[in-house]
Order: C-alpha cells, then sequence, then structure tokens
C-alpha cells in the first residue's frame, strides 16, 4: 500500500471571506478524490501580501474543519509574523495545526 502525500492548498492574496466556502467544497472534493491524510496550507503568498486578517482566519478554521470531517489533520506553512500573532491573540494557534516555516528560521518570540 503505497503511502498518499499530503494536499497542499496555496492561499492566494488578496483572500476574501466569500472565497471560503469555494475553497472549502475544492478541498472537499480534493480529499475523497485523493484520500489524503493530511492538508498542509500554505499561507506564503499571504505573507508576501501582507494580508493578515480575520478572512484568512476563517478560511483556516473553515478548512480544518473540512479536512477534519473527511478524516485528514492540517498543518500551516509559512505563516508571517502577522498571522502568527493574529492566531495567537485569537487563541487559534496550536487548534489551528503544526505551523512549518520552510525557506526561513521562525521567529522564536512568536511560537
Amino acid at each position: 500500500m503505497t503511502a498518499v502525500e499530503p494536499l497542499v492548498v496555496r492561499l492566494a492574496a488578496p483572500l476574501t471571506r466569500a472565497q471560503v466556502p469555494q475553497l472549502c467544497e475544492h478541498l472537499r472534493g480534493q480529499l475523497e478524490r485523493t484520500g489524503a491524510a493530511e492538508v498542509i496550507v500554505d499561507t506564503h503568498a499571504l505573507d508576501h501580501a501582507g494580508q493578515a486578517d480575520f478572512a484568512v482566519i476563517d478560511a483556516l478554521a473553515r478548512l480544518r474543519l473540512t479536512a477534519r470531517r473527511a478524516g485528514a489533520g492540517t498543518r500551516i506553512r509559512d505563516p508571517g509574523p502577522a498571522l502568527l500573532r493574529l492566531l495567537q491573540l485569537t487563541g487559534l494557534a496550536e487548534t489551528l495545526g503544526v505551523v512549518e516555516h520552510r525557506g526561513r528560521e521562525p521567529d522564536p518570540d512568536l511560537i
């Protein structure tokens, strides 16, 4: 039996709350099609665009819920410092998944 690679979802900026239902529906379909047990939500483009707001928090929370309902776990990849602060402020830093940093060292004060 071959292990299924994690499913990577790349969030693009600008991200609006109106886009979240479509993102969740797309993720649900991808999880059904692939059988992936893990979803990595890549937030690098949001960090690059300077977007760290409640639309992003809403998307991350709802994507996690969609993945969880399909039996998959989630991780957040490359959140910027502002998004990390917002996740901590809302109490969602641990709930939304293990933070993964690629290509740069995380700020130890934000983890």
